[in-house]
């Protein structure tokens, strides 16, 4: 690995080096079958944000998978912190990806035995974002919450491609999921929070969305609750797309500006108290 900062790193099989030179087997299941989780974070130069909250989301992850033995989170974190290291980021800031396959395994869906899951590292030096977005509702893409998969991330993200793409060829930054019920569920890779009065609002979990580390964090607040959200509900009160390593206001839907639109500043305000683990 070159001494010289780099904007990503990537750890696999015990070398740090740029992502594009390292490589993941053609037989792991990961890559053939979505056969993993992975969790994304913030890492700063005080160290990651929320760290205990994402790997127990990564625990469960594995958890739900059967993915065994469950990753070492000493080893992880020790890892991360030489990355972030040699990463050298201008901001102080990286998103760290910590990403679990079950490794490699024969054609077909059966479980090899025994099982050898494969970990790697990813880090990318970022700045959290804070800027207004215009979003469409997707027509292509639901969500579903009854559906095992959608309370972890595991790595198969191929509706929110296709939504995102979606968004794309209409000129729009992202694209809003409905769930099977017609409420909104979540953007592509955000949870959704509207504005009510002095409220905020999120959808729940029956809706289909990703139970997100900030959303729990927002969810602490009294103002805080699960509601259903609709179409009028997000244009009369407005909203954001929150995750990990940003908070962006909802400029426009299909279109329609809402009523009321947070500022970059008050987005970037919120965010800063979410990442403590105070709040």
């Amino acid at each position: 690995m070159s001494g010289s900062p780099a904007e990503s790193l990537a750890w696999l099989a015990g070398r740090w080096d740029q992502p594009q030179r390292l490589a993941v087997p053609l037989d792991d299941r990961g890559l053939n079958l979505a056969d993993g989780v992975f969790e994304t974070l913030l890492w700063r130069s005080d160290g990651p944000v929320l760290w205990p909250q994402h790997w127990q989301r990564l625990q469960r992850g594995c958890a739900l998978l059967g993915l065994a033995p469950e990753p070492d989170v000493a080893r992880i974190q020790a890892l991360a912190a030489e990355g972030f290291r040699c990463l050298g980021s201008s901001s102080g800031q990286a998103a760290l990806r910590i990403t679990v396959s079950r490794g490699s395994g024969e054609r077909g869906l059966a479980l090899p035995q025994p099982q050898q899951p494969r970990l790697w590292l990813q880090l990318h030096a970022v700045t959290p974002c804070f800027a207004p977005v215009d979003v469409i509702t997707s027509r292509l893409v639901r969500r579903h919450g009854d559906c095992a998969s959608s309370r972890c991330k595991t790595l198969n993200y191929t509706d929110a491609v296709i939504a995102r793409r979606e968004a794309g060829m209409a000129a729009a930054d992202d694209a809003l999921l409905l769930s099977s019920t017609g409420q909104y569920s979540c953007a592509t890779a955000a949870n959704l929070w509207v504005q009510r009065e002095m409220n905020w609002l999120t959808p729940g979990l029956d809706q289909g969305c990703l139970p997100g580390i900030m959303r729990g964090q927002l969810l602490q607040h009294p103002t805080s609750h699960e509601a259903p959200v609709s179409r009028q509900t997000l244009l009369d009160g407005g909203g954001l797309l929150l995750n990990s390593i940003s908070c962006r206001p909802i400029r426009s839907l299909d279109g329609h500006a809402p009523r009321r639109q947070l500022s970059p500043q008050e987005a970037g305000r919120l965010f800063a108290q979410l990442c403590s683990s105070d709040y």
